[in-house]
C-alpha cells in the first residue's frame, strides 16, 4: 500500500503532458521494484512456513534420535557399570598368582596358514578381525593346543569370533570343547564336553549342552538354558576354570556352567576345540583368539574345605590391625565364597613375626584377626556367629625371623574351617 501511494503522489505532482513520458517509466519502475519487494517478502514467507513444515515432519525423529543417543549412552554405560561390578572377570581374577603356561594371539602366524602352536585332524586358517588376527576353524574339524598335560586346576580364556551365522544351513552346527585325559584328535574314550548350536535363525542355540561319558565317569547329559543367540556374529569372552572335577564356564563374565562332579578322575588334563556343521559356501566364520591357558592354586573354598590355608595378602598399617586398602580384593573375594556357601564357618588366626615384644606380638596377632572378621561383618553383611578369631603372635613361625623375606612370611592370616 506505501508504494502504491508514492506512485500515486508522483502522478500528482508529475500530472503535465510535458512529463507524462518520465511518469510512465518512473511508474512501471515502481511497480517492477513492488514486485520484487513482494516476491522477496512472498520468499521469505515460504521459507520460514517451509521451515516449521519441515521442523514438524523431522522434529519428533530429531527428538527421537537424541533420546535413542542417550538410552545407547545409558545402557553402555549401565552395561560397563554391570560388567565392572561381577565378581569374575577373567581366570587370573579366580588366582591372582597363576602361572600362564601357554598363550596364543596368532601374531606369529600368517595370515592364509595354519597357526603353527597347533594341531587337527582337518583344516583352518589364520584370518583378520579388524586389527587382530584369529584361528578361523573348519567345519567337522577337532583341534588342540600343543600343551603338556595340563593341571589339575587351571583357566583357560579365549574369544570366539563368528560371523554370518543367521538361518541358512546351520541347522546341524555345533561348536564345543572336549575334556578328556588323553591326548587325542579324536573323541576321547573318557570325557566330558560342552557345547552349543550356532544356529542364530533359531532358538535351538539358547541352551548349552554338557555331558560327559566313560566307564568310571558319573553320567550327565543335559541342556542348561543360556541365551547364547545373542552372541552370535560378534566376539564373545569365555573363561573356563577346571578345579579338578569341577568345571565352570563364564560366558562374557556371566556365569553359564557350574558343575561340581562334571570331570570325574580328573578328565580335563587335554582339550580339544571342535566345530560341526557350518558351511564354507554360505561364508560361516567361527574362529577363536586371544588363547590363554593359566595355572593356578585351588580356588578358595577348596581350600576352606580341604585343610584352610594362610594367606599373606591381608596388610595391616606396621603395628597396628588397621587394615590397608590393597587388600580389599582379596577380602571380597573371601566374603564372595562365604556369602554363596552359608554351610562355611571360619576361625581367623592372626600371626606376627618376631620383631618386638612377644606379649605385645600376641596382642596384635589377636587383633589383627579381629579386624579381619569385623571387615566381613560389618562391610558385607555376613553373621558374626560363623566365625571365631584368635592369637598366635610369633609363636608358630612359617620361615626364620632374621630376614625381610623371612618375616613378610611370617606376618599372614590364617582361616580354618570350623
Amino acid at each position: 500500500m506505501k508504494i502504491t501511494n508514492i506512485i500515486f503522489l508522483i502522478i500528482v505532482l508529475f500530472s503535465s503532458a510535458s512529463n507524462a513520458q518520465f511518469l510512465d517509466k518512473l511508474s512501471k519502475k515502481a511497480e517492477r521494484a513492488a514486485e520484487r519487494t513482494v516476491e522477496r517478502r512472498v520468499e521469505r514467507e515460504t521459507e520460514k512456513k517451509t521451515d516449521q513444515a519441515m521442523d514438524s515432519v523431522f522434529g519428533s525423529d530429531k527428538k527421537k534420535t537424541k533420546k535413542e543417543k542417550k538410552s545407547s549412552k545409558e545402557s553402555s554405560s549401565s552395561s560397563s557399570s554391570s560388567k565392572k561390578g561381577q565378581d569374575i572377570v577373567t581366570g587370573s581374577s579366580f588366582f591372582p598368582n597363576g602361572d600362564i603356561i601357554f598363550s596364543d594371539d596368532f601374531n606369529q602366524d600368517n595370515f592364509g596358514d595354519f597357526p603353527a602352536n597347533w594341531d587337527t585332524n582337518s583344516g583352518g586358517e589364520i584370518i583378520k578381525v579388524g586389527q587382530n588376527k584369529a584361528f578361523k576353524l573348519n567345519p567337522n574339524g577337532t583341534y588342540s593346543a600343543k600343551t603338556n598335560k595340563l593341571p589339575e586346576n587351571y583357566a583357560l580364556e579365549f574369544d570366539l569370533v563368528t560371523e554370518n551365522l543367521d538361518y541358512k544351513g546351520l541347522s546341524g552346527s555345533q561348536f564345543g570343547i572336549n575334556f578328556s585325559s588323553e591326548q587325542t584328535l579324536n573323541k576321547p574314550k573318557n570325557g566330558g564336553k560342552f557345547s552349543f548350536s550356532l544356529w542364530k535363525g533359531s532358538t535351538v542355540c539358547n541352551q548349552i549342552n554338557v555331558q560327559n561319558w566313560g566307564k568310571t565317569n558319573a553320567k550327565i547329559d543335559n541342556n542348561i538354558p543360556f541365551k547364547m543367540q545373542e552372541k552370535f556374529n560378534t566376539t564373545t569372552h569365555f573363561t573356563v576354570v577346571v578345579n579338578g572335577n569341577r568345571l565352570r564356564v563364564f560366558i562374557d563374565n556371566e556365569k553359564a556352567i557350574d558343575l561340581p562332579s562334571f570331570l570325574s578322575n580328573n578328565f580335563g588334563n587335554y582339550i580339544q576345540f571342535y566345530l560341526k556343521g557350518t558351511d564354507p559356501k554360505e561364508n560361516h566364520i567361527a574362529a577363536i583368539a586371544n588363547v590363554k591357558i593359566t595355572e593356578e592354586g585351588e580356588d578358595l573354598r577348596s581350600l576352606i574345605l580341604k585343610r584352610g590355608f594362610s594367606t599373606t595378602k591381608i596388610l595391616f598399617d606396621s603395628g597396628s590391625d588397621k587394615i590397608k586398602k590393597e587388600s580389599y580384593e582379596f577380602l571380597d573375594k573371601m566374603a564372595k565364597v562365604l556369602q554363596d556357601d552359608k554351610t562355611l564357618r571360619l576361625n581367623i588366626i592372626g600371626h606376627t613375626d618376631s620383631d618386638g615384644d612377644s606379649v605385645k606380638n600376641m596382642t596384635l596377632s589377636k587383633s589383627r584377626a579381629a579386624a579381619v572378621m569385623n571387615y566381613f561383618i560389618d562391610n558385607k553383611g555376613l553373621d558374626k556367629a560363623r566365625f571365631m578369631f584368635q592369637g598366635r603372635g610369633e609363636n608358630e613361625p612359617v620361615a626364620e625371623n632374621n630376614s625381610a623375606e623371612g618375616k613378610a612370611k611370617n606376618r599372614r592370616v590364617e582361616f580354618q574351617k570350623i
